[in-house]
């Protein structure tokens, strides 16, 4: 049976120690009966231990003759059988009613409850003392995940810096601060990082010209508040029309969430009640940051510039708010996987998730599944192809950090197989000091870094993007991180997702995840050498230790528009004379044609920096390309001989190939191929 339908043997197999009764047997003393107590709820409890769960709740797995009685409204007779005279502030499904009620069930979803009690009440001993109910097939702790504890937000004041815009700025758009964001355009500026490298960034530029998002594809942000009022992403957040236009208090959608206008916040430890809440924010606007990576609104005149924020004509991608963090509170099993639903059942076909548990919690994808399970479960719903919020890609995405710790694998939930994880690089396109890498990891993306900045007290080297003013004082912050370099993948598979469907390409989920994490460009080549500062040791990063373990490489929008037109690439070296074998597009024999001649528009010029016309000579294609920049090109030859048929002539066929060149300061010796 296929893994993702089966439930975890835990849960469904017969224990035999519930048959023991939590009676006190004739003969048995207070010691023997808390064993006995204990050994079954060992045998039951599945997930964290206790030091990471949430106090007053516990989640049960209830056997499925137990969910038909409730179904058929016997739900006191049945709490009060595993309660006995407990008294208890709820016990309810865990999950709220999910949209796709077939699919639910087949993951065991409709199995999960949630009880809630004193939080003076031991829950490991509330936990023993109902195990041995036979109407519980498994027990976890209600698990705890927090945001990263090392969130270092750092003021940005417009004052300290040179917003002149100058020859080196290329970003097309007339946001205030577009020009201190490396991140999407690198000029190489030593004001960023004296180390800094042209063309170590995420490849939007000319991405851009094809396609710069729609609106029918969300985001969404399972993080902290997003600030849906923020000036720069109110013309981005997702709204859903029947609760803006409804009555306060009433669930005007009947999706069983009550005003969830811009999204909904799941934190039940807060004090809002679904409504999003950033002003007790202990995150410094995290949630809001990340979401201005995605698509905070382009081309409006003010703030920063994003990578799927449109081209200021509201066609950029739409974010759904999905706070699962508030105030200083943990996040939830119950909390997260009810997000997680949420985003799938209104439309999102993206999750993007900037948090994840210690590398060192799960060493293995059975001991994430066995930990985190209805979490788990939760993301397969997401991502079944069932679920599917967009006909271009036949699959959602769920995209996740890579986490902080500078750990050699990646932490769950992303280093599952149906996630993504994304690891971070700094201007220098070299690993951060903080990032994981290897086991798990899946692509690299801008993450910024702080410990490189120029005269290592700039905050260039981070990522710029919104905040929220009431909590940082500012609107724009400087953060870097992990959970910096995931939007950037959310937001470039946001506007492949948007591009597909303009040109009429569709894909099934595995195809296009398969197509983003093949779009890179090399971050191995010959930079991963020697050592890099980090938290003030100028040599604390081995740059070697990172060599093939940063995922596939560092995507680059154009290549996955290159991919999603089936269109080839080849990568070339700005500001060199390049020669680019093109055997590859013209068949073995491409060194024996007669070609006709390389046809380049004169926009294609512009973005690559070409002077003069490139040519070909026996086979290769002589280019040299001084910006760093993508562009098509057609390249003409004759199949068949030294000249074309037609007229009085015998001769060959003209044939065309468009090529996709992309210059770029930073190159390898094998043109960038993943």
């Amino acid at each position: 049976m296929n893994m993702r339908y089966s439930l975890i043997a835990i849960y469904v197999a017969i224990i035999s120690l519930m048959a023991i009764s939590c009676t006190k047997d004739a003969g048995v003393v207070e010691g023997e009966k808390t064993t006995e107590a204990e050994a079954i709820l060992a045998h039951k409890l599945v997930g964290n231990t206790i030091d990471a769960c949430e106090e007053g709740t516990l989640l049960l797995f209830l056997q499925e003759e137990t969910i038909a009685r409730i179904e058929r409204g016997e739900i006191e007779s049945v709490k009060s059988e595993i309660l006995g005279d407990k008294v208890v502030y709820s016990f309810e499904p865990a999950i709220t009613t999910p949209k796709n009620e077939r699919l639910a069930r087949e993951l065991g979803l409709h199995r999960w409850y949630s009880l809630s009690f004193d939080k003076e009440i031991s829950v490991h001993s509330f936990a023993m003392d109902i195990a041995p109910s036979t109407h519980v097939a498994a027990i976890e702790y209600n698990t705890n995940v927090s945001l990263p504890s090392n969130i270092n937000v750092r003021p940005f004041n417009a004052a300290d810096y040179t917003l002149t815009r100058g020859d080196e700025v290329a970003i097309p758009y007339n946001d205030t601060y577009a020009n201190l964001q490396w991140n999407l355009a690198n000029s190489g500026a030593k004001s960023i990082a004296n180390t800094a490298r042209k063309g170590a960034d995420v490849g939007v530029l000319d991405a851009w010209k094809l396609c710069a998002g729609t609106p029918d594809v969300v985001v969404a942000v399972i993080d902290a508040a997003v600030k849906y009022t923020h000036p720069d992403l109110a013309g981005s957040m997702w709204v859903n029309q029947a609760e803006l236009n409804g009555t306060p208090g009433v669930d005007d959608d009947n999706n069983n969430y009550v005003d969830d206008i811009y999204g909904y916040n799941f934190s039940t430890d807060g004090y809002s009640n679904g409504q999003i809440n950033w002003i007790d924010d202990y995150q410094g606007g995290h949630g809001t940051h990340v979401a201005g990576i995605v698509a905070a609104v382009n081309n409006n005149g003010i703030g920063v510039s994003s990578v799927a924020g449109g081209s200021g004509n509201g066609d950029g991608v739409r974010i759904m708010a999905c706070q699962v963090f508030e105030a200083n509170y943990p996040a939830s099993d119950r909390e997260i996987s009810n997000a997680i639903i949420y985003a799938a059942d209104n439309g999102a076909c993206i999750a993007q998730c900037s948090y994840g548990y210690d590398p060192s919690s799960y060493t293995s994808d059975n001991a994430y599944i066995n930990g985190c399970p209805l979490e788990y479960r939760a993301l397969q719903y997401f991502t079944d192809p069932e679920n599917c919020n967009h006909p271009a890609i036949g699959a959602n995405l769920a995209i996740f950090a890579s986490g902080n710790e500078t750990s050699s694998n990646a932490g769950y939930p992303g280093a599952l197989p149906i996630c993504v994880s994304v690891t971070a690089y700094g201007p220098d396109y070299l690993p951060t000091g903080y990032t994981n890498y290897g086991r798990g990891c899946n692509i690299a993306a801008p993450g910024g870094d702080y410990s490189i900045g120029a005269q290592n007290s700039s905050n260039a080297s981070q990522i710029l993007s919104t905040s929220i003013s009431e909590v940082t004082g500012s609107e724009y912050v400087w953060m870097d991180g992990t959970s910096m370099a995931c939007p950037h993948v959310s937001g470039v598979a946001a506007l492949g997702i948007s591009y597909a469907a303009k040109i009429g390409k569709k894909f099934n989920g595995n195809e296009y995840r398969d197509l983003l994490l093949s779009s890179v460009n090399d971050i191995n080549g010959l930079l991963l050498d020697g050592t890099k500062p980090y938290n003030g040791v100028s040599d604390a990063v081995v740059l070697k230790n990172y060599y093939k373990r940063m995922g596939t490489g560092a995507l680059d929008a154009w290549r996955l528009f290159m991919q999603i037109e089936g269109t080839p690439s080849v990568m070339v070296k700005s500001g060199e004379r390049c020669n680019v074998d093109l055997s590859e597009y013209f068949g073995g024999s491409a060194i024996d044609l007669t070609y006709l001649k390389v046809t380049v528009s004169d926009e294609a010029k512009d973005a690559l920096g070409i002077s003069g016309d490139p040519k070909m000579n026996k086979g290769l294609l002589e280019i040299k390309c001084t910006k760093n920049g993508s562009a098509k090109i057609t390249i003409s030859a004759i199949a068949g001989g030294g000249q074309l048929g037609g007229g009085n002539n015998i001769g060959g066929t003209e044939i065309s190939r468009e090529i996709s060149i992309i210059s770029r300061g930073v190159c390898s010796t094998n043109g960038g191929w993943f």
